[in-house]
């Protein structure tokens, strides 16, 4: 689980090498055409079925569409700033936002550790969005990945009323495939002769975030939740800002700020308090 999170953490720097090459519409296709390859052997290997169940469709189209949208706000928002924060904004905000947007959508009430969650949540968004500096708040790289974090908040959503009906990994499959044919048509827009003329290493960062960060990492999560269960399993999720902006240090050298570092910490306060904190209960001998 902890090496799942790592190459989570993992394809944030990767991702980022990868759109120097080529533009971020290409690589998105590129990246989920693989995926969508590797995980065929692995549905049959793990005799996954391949059918859409009728009850879960409008939910599957839900994923589908939003997994577009923010694939396309995680590469063209790597153009604008380091991908450490961006991996840090997306990873602590979304489950925050998930939980907000859950709530009202559901009409349950939250406990108040949930509640104190909800309000950490609140203040790390405002180290991590820097309110302070009017400029960098409303600056195009935060924009993105703020509609980011809502973006993966609504896949959370619908994921979870869909894979009532139908396994994550057939769920991640199809999700991929109508990522890949969405951004398909960006090959007549840009000159194809760029792909071959592309070195060892885009094509070796490409392997990375698909088939290592992408189709192995989230089929090992998948079976890792099904064991430890949801708790526990996923717990391991707090590290995967933490790998993101030691990675995005170790391999682009972007070093984090203060607000960033502080902001984080506090965002996995809140991500803890809302999903995973459950209070200790003594019961007393008679």
């Amino acid at each position: 689980m902890v090496l799942s999170m790592l190459f989570w953490g993992l394809a944030w720097p990767i991702s980022k090498m990868m759109t120097a090459y080529i533009s971020p519409y290409e690589v998105a296709a590129i990246r989920y055409a693989l995926v969508s390859l590797s995980l065929i052997p692995v549905m049959v290997f793990l005799h996954i079925p391949f059918k859409l169940p009728k009850q879960s469709l409008v939910s599957i189209f839900l994923v589908c569409v939003f997994n577009v949208l923010y694939t396309l706000a995680f590469y063209v928002g790597l153009s604008f700033g380091n991908a450490g924060i961006a991996g840090v904004i997306v990873a602590t905000l979304s489950p925050i936002i998930a939980s907000a947007i859950g709530s009202f959508i559901h009409h349950y009430t939250l406990s108040r550790p949930q509640k104190i969650g909800l309000f950490f949540g609140v203040i790390s968004g405002c180290f991590l969005m820097r309110v302070d500096d009017i400029g960098l708040l409303l600056s195009p790289f935060n924009l993105i990945f703020l509609a980011a974090a809502f973006l993966y908040a609504a896949i959370s959503l619908a994921s979870k009323t869909a894979t009532t009906h139908i396994d994550p990994i057939s769920l991640n499959f199809y999700s991929s495939l109508f990522v890949f044919v969405a951004f398909l048509p960006s090959f007549f827009f840009f000159d194809p002769k760029e792909l071959l003329g592309l070195d060892y290493k885009f094509w070796f960062y490409v392997f990375i975030a698909s088939l290592i960060s992408t189709t192995f990492a989230t089929t090992i999560f998948y079976k890792g939740i099904g064991i430890l269960g949801i708790t526990k399993g996923g717990s391991f999720m707090l590290l995967v800002p933490v790998f993101a902006l030691l990675l995005s240090w170790l391999l682009l050298g972007e070093i984090p700020t203060t607000s960033t570092l502080i902001g984080g910490a506090i965002a996995m306060i809140g991500v803890y308090l809302i999903n995973f904190f459950r209070p200790f209960r003594f019961s007393s001998k008679k």
